[in-house]
């Protein structure tokens, strides 16, 4: 089985030490790919199938850097990781976008939660994922927590 190409193995790695906000920017690095998708869905459906496919997704994001804010022991990323869910939450219900979806599910939002629970547990095991095979991060931030 072939490599990903140079570039993309790059593009795609998360820094070392992974810490929130490299998990973060990590994640953030796939937007122009998710752009490119939300322009192909745009042409092919309409504004509106498109907006409520894709506005359900930040919280694939979100569940992840939440996931890796808590294998980290890191109170402050678990606060920001919550309140971004609960603000998106809100301006997703203040423009209504949030009833829609919930009245016109899309067939993104029913592949959702799974997508969700799977980028929960991909942050929690973020260190396990780049080469940080042992506990002894895990063991360190308990460590600084306990102290």
């Amino acid at each position: 089985m072939s490599r990903a190409p140079d570039w993309a193995d790059r593009w795609l790695t998360v820094e070392r030490p992974v810490t929130y906000w490299s998990f973060w920017a990590a994640l953030l690095r796939l937007v122009p790919f998710l752009g490119i998708l939300f322009v192909l869905v745009l042409l092919a459906t309409s504004l509106s199938f498109a907006l409520r496919s894709f506005a359900p997704l930040p919280f694939v994001f979100v569940a992840a850097t939440f996931g890796y804010a808590v294998r980290a022991f890191d109170g402050v990323g678990a606060l920001i990781s919550a309140l971004s869910a609960a603000v998106y939450g809100f301006l997703l219900a203040l423009d209504g976008i949030g009833a829609t979806l919930l009245r016109q599910p899309t067939p993104l939002l029913s592949v959702l939660p799974v997508l969700t629970f799977l980028a929960l547990l991909a942050g929690f095991g973020s260190p396990t994922l780049h080469g940080q095979r042992g506990d002894d991060e895990l063991a360190a931030a308990r460590r600084r927590r306990n102290n």
